[in-house]
């Protein structure tokens, strides 16, 4: 009866999760006589506070108040009110749902010196610059598919920290160092837990809550996991991130990235923060005057967490294709008899080298599937040409291996390598790469086929998922995003998968 009630109690503690883990400390009421100025102002108290914050507080809003893990506070300006009581208030109860921890032990008389040293500090120092442009940096936020993991303004992934006012809590040299080595700070919110079962088998994700008897996580596509102690033979904790290392972006790219994230600032066009630029806008209105001068954009992502809009474009639906849940986040699967998308555009016309990547899933299904296809149209008669780029795979048994066919004018090549098979049903990375003189394609970063070949680029034109152009070879699997590139690119900067 014992181990029934035992049993009882832990399965409601696992639907109430949210709500019974780590519960917030109410916030201790203020003294009605508090006052609104610093009574302790000296330069002695001051001297005692700024010891008390590089102790305190500095390991987070770094020493000068530049910032890092915690809030800038050398800027002067404070979000949760810059007044001495203010800041008193701030101290004292911490900020919920963030890292700023309470200080109900202290004395009222310390609290009141580390107000004095932080805002001497908001008057004295100033915060480093961006020399980065934000609109740039969009697009690198863009291409390198950080909405994968990451939200702003409601859109985005679960995996990582939610991004809409980062520019707020973090200063420049912490979001530089974040995307270049996003081990060396890692939130405490998203410490990463690996546990493996009695089966041998490991689920990785976010760290959520742990107690004697069971353990708590988010997985990468946001599913919460409970799991009893007993029932597992492991459980690690490593001191690395979830996200992968962007080390190879080019310093322009990185300085963009950064003033994109910085000029992140929830609210800041009402209260006339610096940074307050609708990026959303600006970066439509800059893509809007490139397709009308008929340019293109280098990189182009595609995601596919929806049916009636791929990449900007809107979409003709045939069939019933999904949107699931997977371990990578949100995908459309397709049944493999009449689900498909197309989309009117071709994002790898005009190109002279590029790099076609996808990640997929195949389940299985018919033999010969053309589950990717990009094709040119005759710009007089708008009918399909027999130029053509195309993702295929070719079923053998419970394995699969891949065909990347490519037709532009008289020269035209099929890469498949029928020895290299792959189970089915797991997630893949594959690529078809063009350097102007060899194609080749890759699976998972390894090169499987090339050839000698000379394209010229294609003329503008259209896509389809989960089947040929001309419905035919349907696919039996689901893709969750490709990205397409207009120069040759190594293997070390292909997309990264993020399996669990």
């Amino acid at each position: 009866m014992r181990t029934v009630a035992l049993v009882a109690c832990w399965w409601i503690a696992v639907a109430a999760w949210a709500t019974l883990q780590n519960p917030p400390r109410p916030p201790r009421p203020l003294p009605a006589n508090l006052p609104e100025v610093n009574p302790y102002a000296s330069d002695a108290d001051l001297e005692i506070g700024r010891r008390l914050y590089q102790g305190r507080c500095g390991h987070c809003h770094g020493q000068t108040g530049e910032g890092g893990r915690g809030a800038v506070l050398n800027a002067g300006r404070f979000r949760h009110g810059g007044t001495d009581r203010e800041l008193f208030a701030t101290i004292r109860n911490g900020i919920p749902n963030t890292e700023m921890p309470a200080a109900f032990n202290l004395p009222d008389i310390e609290i009141w010196r580390i107000v004095g040293h932080v805002q001497r500090l908001g008057r004295q120092g100033s915060p480093e610059q961006s020399t980065g442009d934000p609109a740039a940096g969009a697009a690198v936020y863009q291409k390198n598919a950080c909405v994968t993991c990451h939200t702003i303004d409601g859109a985005g992934g679960l995996t990582g920290p939610d991004l809409s006012d980062i520019g707020a809590k973090r200063a420049l040299r912490h979001l530089r160092e974040s995307v270049v080595d996003p081990g060396a700070d890692i939130p405490l919110d998203y410490r990463l837990v690996t546990i493996t079962d009695r089966r041998g088998k490991s689920i990785s994700g976010i760290h959520l809550n742990e107690d004697e008897y069971s353990i708590h996580l988010r997985d990468v596509d946001g599913t919460l996991r409970s799991f009893m102690k007993s029932d597992l033979t492991a459980v690690a904790l490593p001191r690395q991130s979830l996200m992968p290392r962007y080390a190879s972006l080019s310093a322009a790219d990185l300085e963009n990235l950064v003033a994109y994230l910085a000029s992140r600032r929830q609210g800041a066009k009402d209260r006339g923060v610096e940074g307050s630029t609708d990026l959303r806008e600006a970066s439509k209105d800059r893509r809007q005057g490139s397709q009308e001068r008929g340019e293109r954009s280098d990189q182009v992502v595609w995601m596919f967490d929806r049916l009636e809009n791929i990449g900007g474009h809107p979409t003709t639906v045939l069939g019933n294709p999904r949107v699931i849940d997977s371990p990578i986040g949100k995908a459309v699967e397709f049944d493999g008899i009449d689900d498909a998308l197309f989309v009117d555009d071709h994002p790898l016309a005009g190109a002279e080298q590029f790099t076609w990547e996808a990640i997929f899933r195949p389940d299985g299904g018919e033999r010969e599937q053309r589950w990717f296809h990009l094709s040119e149209r005759d710009p007089v008669s708008g009918q399909d040409t027999d130029n053509r780029m195309l993702f295929e795979i070719r079923v053998a048994g419970d394995q699969w291996f891949l065909d990347s066919y490519n037709q532009s004018g008289t020269a035209g090549k099929a890469l498949m390598n029928r020895t290299a098979l792959h189970p089915l049903r797991e997630w893949y990375h594959v690529a078809s790469v063009y350097d102007g003189r060899e194609f080749s394609n890759y699976v998972n970063g390894t090169r499987e086929g090339s050839a000698e070949i000379a394209f010229t680029p294609h003329r503008q034109g259209h896509a389809s998922i989960g089947v040929r152009i001309n419905k035919m070879f349907y696919f039996k699997g689901a893709v969750r995003l490709a990205r397409f590139t207009r120069r040759a690119l190594p293997p070390s900067e292909f997309l990264r998968r993020t399996m669990p």
